[in-house]
């Protein structure tokens, strides 16, 4: 067996230090970030975080972000993170879990009684990690960034509630750098066959770092 590994930058933004500094975390975002959020909560109109108060609210609203969500990717000609019965059983057996544990964030923000969007988000000793979303891109207007927004409501969410970290996990896309500020590197491993595609190009690289 070979050692397979990748390494990929994780954003994060350190809510300690924004408490500590009096609560406003956008004063630490740049000028284009600020103004982005701003206009778009401006456009939605008066907004409210709702976060899943039991199981069952949960996983209604999974069900509603995995519409969102596989419309979204859809439209991208691909077919998301939801797409075999198998993940959405394994999803849904993990909300059943982690929910009565207090360890599950299910959030959907709405504007007017309107869905915005859904997030699926973690929570263990005071870090929220940001796992999946599904959000209304199709019914956005031309200034609204509804990833932004319930980003925006979700970071306000958990500095109010005394949260130490708010972690938008693997993935270097521009929404979460333009939110973080800081950034970790996150790790895969797992074991291949020697011989095989995957394991030979394991083994090659090892050689190029050891080079």
């Amino acid at each position: 067996m070979a050692l397979r590994w990748q390494e990929r930058l994780a954003p994060r933004l350190e809510l300690e230090p924004i408490r500590a500094a009096g609560g406003d975390w956008l004063a630490g975002r740049s000028g284009n970030s600020r103004y982005q959020i701003r206009r778009s909560n401006r456009s939605y109109g008066p907004l409210r975080l709702h976060r899943a108060e039991n199981t069952d609210q949960a996983l209604a609203f999974l069900d509603s972000l995995i519409r969102l969500h596989e419309a979204t990717w859809q439209a991208r000609g691909k077919p998301g993170a939801f797409a075999t019965p198998f993940l959405r059983r394994f999803h849904e057996a993990l909300i059943r879990r982690a929910a009565p544990r207090g360890e599950l964030d299910m959030l959907r923000i709405e504007a007017g009684g309107e869905e915005v969007g859904y997030l699926y988000n973690f929570r263990m000793r005071g870090h929220v990690h940001a796992y999946q979303s599904g959000l209304d891109h199709a019914g956005a207007g031309p200034h609204q960034k509804p990833g932004l927004t319930c980003h925006a409501l979700a970071i306000e969410h958990a500095l109010a509630r005394g949260d130490s970290v708010y972690d938008f996990l693997a993935g270097a896309d521009r929404y979460k750098r333009s939110l973080a500020d800081a950034e970790l590197p996150l790790v895969w491993a797992e074991m291949v066959p020697r011989w095989s595609a995957l394991g030979i190009t394991a083994r090659l690289r090892a050689l190029l770092r050891r080079s």
